[in-house]
């Protein structure tokens, strides 16, 4: 008879512990709450046939079912603003679906855990653009709805010619009603800008707006601004020029 080889006590121990880790890991999801209604502030950048795309939605979902919702959008140079409606529906699990009709592809979603969509995919052909869901709460935005500092780091593209070249900015500004000024640092193939800037949001309707902004060189630029109505930040999307940007620049933590 072969000898028994007991295993040393941590291993014994060890061996079940690791199994019930194991199992738990292979476990779905727990499920998330149904899809809420509400408004949300949607988020998106990626490509279409090879070039960028920029996007920005308001949204509102209803108990029914129905969708009311503001787009603004950019792809390379062209950039349309339009009102759709829609429908969304439930995938079930942690999944939602929202469709727009004539007014754009539709998006797949995930929700969290209390039924909100958080990130989402945009769904046509030739494209590929991901989007970014902000619930906004029931919450009138107005001049003190942001004061303070925000931060951002972001993604854009420059046209030079025919091709668009991407390049990464980060900027931090302070706002006082709806005035702002700020420092952005820009890198341009490796080449890296410095500017200040000072700017102002004109409100238009609710959290809705536009911002333009003014460097230390002179130079403009032009964006249509959502807000956050819970005071946390705000989207951007460039609406001119040669350059695509959209941002989403938050409250700095403290």
């Amino acid at each position: 008879m072969l000898p028994l080889r007991l295993l040393p006590l941590t291993s014994a121990l060890a061996a079940p512990a690791l199994a019930l880790s194991l199992a738990k890991a292979a476990e779905p999801p727990a499920a998330c709450a149904a899809p809420q209604p509400g408004q949300y502030l949607v988020v998106a950048r990626g490509s279409r046939a090879g070039v960028p795309v920029g996007r920005l939605n308001l949204e509102t979902w209803q108990a029914d079912g129905s969708v009311r919702g503001r787009r603004f959008l950019r792809v390379g140079r062209s950039y349309s603003a339009s009102s759709y409606e829609g429908r969304w529906s439930s995938l079930g699990g942690c999944g939602a679906t929202v469709s727009r009709g004539d007014a754009g592809p539709s998006s797949q979603l995930l929700l969290n855990q209390v039924g909100r969509p958080r990130v989402g995919l945009t769904m046509a052909a030739d494209t590929v653009v991901s989007e970014r869901w902000i619930h906004q709460p029931d919450t009138a935005c107005t001049a003190t709805t942001l004061e303070g500092t925000v931060l951002s780091d972001q993604q854009g593209f420059n046209a030079e010619g025919a091709n668009w070249v991407a390049n990464a900015v980060i900027q931090r500004e302070v706002w006082s009603n709806w005035g702002m000024a700020g420092l952005a640092v820009s890198s341009y193939g490796g080449k890296a800008e410095v500017a200040a800037y000072q700017g102002r949001f004109t409100q238009e309707d609710g959290c809705l707006g536009r911002i333009r902004q003014q460097d230390a060189k002179g130079v403009t630029y032009a964006y249509v601004a959502i807000l956050r109505s819970d005071g946390q930040g705000y989207a951007y999307l460039q609406t001119q020029g040669d350059g695509l940007t959209v941002a989403l620049l938050n409250r700095e933590e403290t």
